[in-house]
């Protein structure tokens, strides 16, 4: 028997009513359940957070809440450092930016290691494996008097305050004090493990009280050093330009154009004069503002929190035969990607195929994967290895415990 169509509205109303209010609880459940698991109840509990516990909660971001924005705003945390010319000088100076597959490469090895370092456990081999990667890289020109510890800390700073600042404005919700805190406990480390100096932040003489703490003293240093430094230059305007031909690389020639004003309408007015990129049209902006207030509405009430299994992964496990692992994205070309039938002949694929893109299994791109200690350029391959064990061995006996009790 039909109901009539009155208490047929009532009950469609009802069920929508009742699956908006499941999404609002799962969601805030799920925002809220990783501070209660941990015992983390209100911020004089945050001081004893441990490093474990700060990546628990940054993995929660980047695998199940977040795992778009946060990739993106890394790759443009990277982007915008070519915005300040003492750090855009040498990039050009290295030559590895000379051509496409060349700068797609270095982006490719830097997403992979800072994956690598970001996401394994702090006290894993593979983090740890990075972290004396990028160390070695760095100390070269560390120790030439190329890179200043002020690049190295706002760099530092961009990598963790970029995915902060993107999920306040791409996400449904903004970043809590408990993650932002968590962040700051996993970050500090990460600098200190870097040997990067924080002498130059008001508290570094009688410590932080928390992650959070640290993170608010090393935002305002950031931005003051950004005001200062960000300022127009050939070489910022050369990266820029090489960093869109990657990320538009497989978009069609005729679209290209409204992908390159797209992409400039997301940078700041600062970061735009600095690279000497055109202001886009006021219309790009005010409808790109508008899909992700759309986007916002409809995931903060209409979309379930995504399931475990379906969690971003972004790298494989080792290989026990080759002790190679592969990644899971690509921009430009398929470094790292292993071949499989939907890479190379899923839509994907074939919409690559169909413009004279690259799909996973040329040998050039490393279809076999990458070992950590190998990635960065081709030059210092099999290099460095007395350098990196040392870090190895000194980060195996400090990557635990409480990061704030380490003053």
């Amino acid at each position: 028997m039909l109901l009539p169509l009155s208490s047929s509205k009532i009950w469609i109303c009802t069920a929508l009513g009742a699956y908006w209010l499941l999404v609002r609880v799962l969601r805030y459940r799920r925002r809220d359940s990783v501070s209660r698991r941990l015992n983390y109840p209100d911020r004089s509990s945050w001081s004893r957070m441990t490093l474990q516990d700060a990546h628990s909660m940054q993995l929660a971001l980047a695998e199940l809440e977040f795992p778009t924005v946060f990739s993106v705003s890394v790759f443009f945390a990277l982007f915008k450092t070519y915005g300040i010319p003492s750090i855009s000088k040498l990039l050009v100076a290295t030559g590895q930016l000379s051509d496409s597959e060349t700068a797609s490469k270095r982006a490719a090895d830097t997403g992979v290691v800072i994956t690598e370092v970001v996401l394994n456990k702090p006290d894993s081999e593979r983090a740890i494996s990075g972290i004396a990667l990028m160390n070695y890289l760095h100390g070269r020109y560390i120790k030439a008097g190329k890179i200043s510890n002020d690049d190295m800390l706002y760099t530092l700073s961009l990598f963790v305050l970029e995915p902060i600042r993107w999920t306040a404005r791409y996400e449904w919700r903004g970043v809590t004090d408990f993650e932002r805190c968590a962040m700051g406990v996993y970050w500090k480390d990460l600098g200190e493990a870097m040997k990067i100096l924080y002498d130059i932040l008001p508290s570094a003489g009688q410590g932080w009280r928390d992650g959070l703490h640290w993170l608010e003293e090393l935002e305002a240093w950031s931005l003051a050093y950004e005001t200062r430094n960000m300022v127009p230059a050939d070489t910022n305007a050369t990266l820029a330009r090489g960093t869109f031909d990657i990320a538009l690389f497989n978009v069609p020639s005729i679209l290209k154009p409204y992908g390159f004003t797209i992409a400039s309408s997301l940078l700041e007015p600062r970061l735009q004069k600095a690279m000497k990129l055109p202001q886009p049209p006021a219309i790009y902006t005010q409808i790109l503002e508008t899909v992700i207030e759309v986007r916002k509405f409809i995931l903060r009430n209409f979309f379930l929190p995504r399931p475990h299994f379906l969690r971003k992964e972004w790298f494989t496990e080792l290989d026990g035969k080759t002790g190679r692992a592969h990644f899971g994205q690509y921009i430009a070309h398929p470094w790292y990607i292993k071949p499989t039938f939907i890479t190379r002949w899923g839509p994907k694929a074939l919409l690559l195929r169909l413009i004279g893109g690259a799909v996973p299994g040329d040998e050039k791109y490393h279809p076999d994967g990458y070992r950590i200690h190998e990635l960065g350029p081709s030059e210092l391959v099999g290099k460095g290895d007395t350098e990196m064990g040392k870090t190895r061995g000194e980060l195996r006996a400090r990557r635990m415990g409480c990061v704030f009790s380490r003053r």
